[in-house]
């Protein structure tokens, strides 16, 4: 039986907890802003205090051989290092979306559903802002990680959303994610504030804030709607996140699903009518799908 140490580093914070090879549940579950200067010397402590021989990482970033460099940071992790470094008996690193995808299993009871369409095949896409935008894709239970986030054709088309507002957006995640909200923001008001503070700002329906989170809610929907056409997700779109957990009760006909159909017709608009869309509202999700990769690893 191993003990396993799972971690979920982001953009801003360092989530992590353990638990063992032969359990569902984690435990000494916590939390700390990721610091690049003392994270060898936190992971020594942890591996140390826990009596941990298995390390599964998730991090905000592309995994490419066995190294991941964070998308929005200057740090690169290699699990090969790790393990040796460590002293590990096993070291996993995934992309943080593609641990999200894997915790299904865990989650799929927390699922609050929005749109209920019929499922069509077994496809599904994982979405969710936060200090970026990340996205994987599970097909039969195989899980893809992207860096749609990175990406940059829809954005000429989205920036219509905010009518009369110029601002800089080299790629998708600079509107669609919690800092493209501030930055939207800051550049309407030149008030800097963060997407938890313009979200009260909203339900306190203060103008520039129901302006901006609006058109933040509508350009999310014109991208899910692309999404849903290029990528087929018969079981479902499901949103991840505490952005998405705070802003879902907001979607309304006219911001969100009127947008989703997007003008289109016949064939395309049952497909876009039949996706179903929900929300996550369990907490924590990367950790339980580290938890989840390294039982599906072990079932092979």
């Amino acid at each position: 039986m191993n003990k396993l140490l799972l971690i979920d580093i982001g953009g801003t914070n360092m989530r992590y907890a353990t638990a063992y090879s032969d359990s569902d549940e984690i435990s000494s579950i916590n939390k700390k802003v990721f610091n690049e200067a003392t994270f060898y010397e936190n992971l020594e402590e942890l591996i140390k205090e826990h009596n941990i021989n298995t390390l599964i990482m998730s991090v905000a970033g592309p995994k490419i051989d066995n190294s991941i460099t964070m998308t929005n940071k200057n740090f690169s992790f290699n699990q090969d290092k790790l393990k040796k470094k460590f002293k590990l008996k096993e070291c996993y690193l995934l992309n943080d979306w593609e641990s999200i995808a894997y915790s299904y299993g865990y989650i799929k009871e927390s699922i609050k559903i929005i749109q209920n369409g019929k499922t069509y095949n077994n496809n599904l896409l994982f979405l969710g802002p936060g200090t970026g935008l990340g996205a994987a894709f599970s097909m039969n239970e195989v899980v893809l990680p992207t860096e749609l986030g990175n990406t940059k054709n829809f954005i000429e088309s989205l920036k219509k959303n905010f009518k009369n507002v110029t601002f800089e957006a080299s790629r998708l995640e600079d509107i669609i994610s919690g800092s493209g909200i501030s930055k939207i923001y800051e550049t309407l008001t030149h008030e800097k504030l963060s997407a938890e503070e313009i979200f009260k700002k909203f339900l306190d329906k203060e103008p520039d804030a129901l302006f901006v989170i609006n058109g933040f809610i509508k350009s999310l929907s014109q991208t899910l709607s692309d999404l849903a056409l290029s990528f087929l997700p018969g079981k479902g779109i499901l949103l991840a996140g505490s952005l998405s957990r705070s802003i879902y009760t907001h979607f309304n006909e006219q911001n969100f699903f009127k947008p989703f159909i997007n003008n289109n017709t016949g064939m395309h608009f049952d497909i876009l009518k039949n996706t179903p869309i929900g929300v996550i509202t369990k907490e924590r999700t990367p950790l339980y799908g580290n938890l989840s990769f390294y039982k599906n690893l072990n079932k092979m």
